[in-house]
C-alpha cells in the first residue's frame, strides 16, 4: 500500500503510517485504512484524511454529513456536490442534520486544501483545535 501526494514523490506504507506515534494523524489513516478496507492493499485517498478529522464513524449517513462538511469549508467538487444531492434524495429526515454538519464547516478554518503529508506526524486532537474542527 502506498500513500501518494500528487505531483511530489512522497511514498509511506501502511507500516510507515503505522508507525507514527498513536495520538497522530499518520497513526489515525492508517490505523482506519488497515481496520476498515476491504482490498488488501488499500490506498489511502484525502477522503480518509477528511473523515479522520471531521468523524471517525463509518456509515453513509456519515459520509455525506463530512461532505456537508466539506462544502461549508469551501470543498465544491462535482463528486461532492453529487454525494450531498444524492443524500438528501436518500436520507430527508437527516437534512437538519446535514445542515448542522455545513454550518460547523463553515466556523471551521479552511483546511480541505492543506498538505496533510506534511502534518501526518502532528496530534490530530492539535490539527482539529488549530482549524477549529468539531
Amino acid at each position: 500500500m502506498k500513500l501518494q501526494k500528487k505531483h511530489a514523490k512522497t511514498e509511506l506504507s501502511m507500516d510507515d503510517l503505522i508507525d507514527y506515534p498513536q495520538d497522530s494523524l499518520g497513526f489515525h489513516v492508517g490505523n482506519h485504512l488497515f481496520n476498515n478496507s476491504f482490498e488488501p492493499d488499500p490506498t489511502p485517498e484525502k477522503e480518509d484524511i477528511y473523515r479522520m478529522l471531521i468523524t471517525e464513524r463509518i456509515s453513509d449517513k456519515e459520509d455525506i454529513a463530512m461532505y456537508y462538511y466539506l462544502l461549508g469549508n469551501g470543498y465544491i467538487t462535482s463528486q461532492a456536490i453529487f454525494i450531498i444531492a444524492t443524500g438528501a434524495l436518500l436520507y430527508p429526515l437527516s437534512i437538519k442534520y446535514f445542515y448542522s454538519k455545513y454550518c460547523d464547516g463553515k466556523n471551521a478554518l479552511r483546511f480541505h486544501d492543506l498538505d496533510y503529508f506534511k502534518m501526518l506526524h502532528l496530534p490530530i486532537n492539535r490539527i482539529k483545535d488549530t482549524f477549529l474542527i468539531k
